[in-house]
């Protein structure tokens, strides 16, 4: 089963849902009342929602799970294990832009640390880790990066720059690669790999 999670990031993004199940994490719920959208639950410490707003939602009989503000997880961890914990095992999250970088760069660790499919989705971006193949029907001439954790051993399919061999973090060339087949596959043998794919180029 497939679960979107909403976080409190860009509220000029388009929301791409592609599930039937949206958990909204803490300040997402506003922004989910805004655009007049109901969750299942939502998740968090609160301290981003105020208190009619998650009155409102229990009027609507959304679910209200919440943490203590001091905490060891973020709210997105706490977001994920609600997600596995009633059987779902992908989720896509959605509206993670935003200016906390570090908050962006700790989602990468939790797509490592969790068994299951997890994807971030903008308008313009899909996000993943990769830790045995992927194969994807795509356009030619998108845009893809892929970054090691830290290093890995995997081999590119229908990309401009083909790639077979070890790569490191410390040497990123497999920044802004490009498609140049329709259908395209990445096959790690060893290790786990980042990958950026930008359906719309990027700035």
């Amino acid at each position: 089963m497939k679960a979107t999670i909403v976080l409190n990031g860009n509220t000029n993004e388009t929301f791409i849902i592609n599930s039937e199940t949206i958990i909204a994490v803490d300040g997402g719920a506003k922004l989910l009342k805004d655009r007049g959208i109901l969750p299942k639950a939502i998740v968090g410490d609160m301290d981003s929602l105020e208190n009619e707003i998650i009155e409102y939602f229990k009027r609507k009989n959304v679910e209200i799970v919440v943490f203590p503000a001091e905490k060891d997880e973020t709210d997105c961890e706490l977001a994920i294990r609600y997600a596995i914990e009633n059987g779902y095992d992908e989720i896509e999250i959605i509206n993670f832009f935003g200016e906390r970088l570090d908050m962006i760069l700790s989602l990468f660790g939790l797509m490592k640390k969790f068994n299951v499919k997890i994807t971030l989705r903008s308008e313009k971006l899909e996000c993943g880790i990769i830790k045995k193949q992927m194969e994807k029907k795509v356009k030619i001439g998108e845009i893809w990066s892929f970054i090691p954790l830290c290093k890995a051993k995997f081999n590119l399919y229908g990309f401009k720059y083909q790639f077979n061999g070890e790569m490191k973090i410390d040497n990123p060339i497999g920044v802004s690669n490009e498609t140049i087949s329709e259908n395209v596959k990445i096959e790690v043998l060893d290790g786990e790999v980042i990958y950026f794919r930008w359906m719309k180029k990027p700035l």
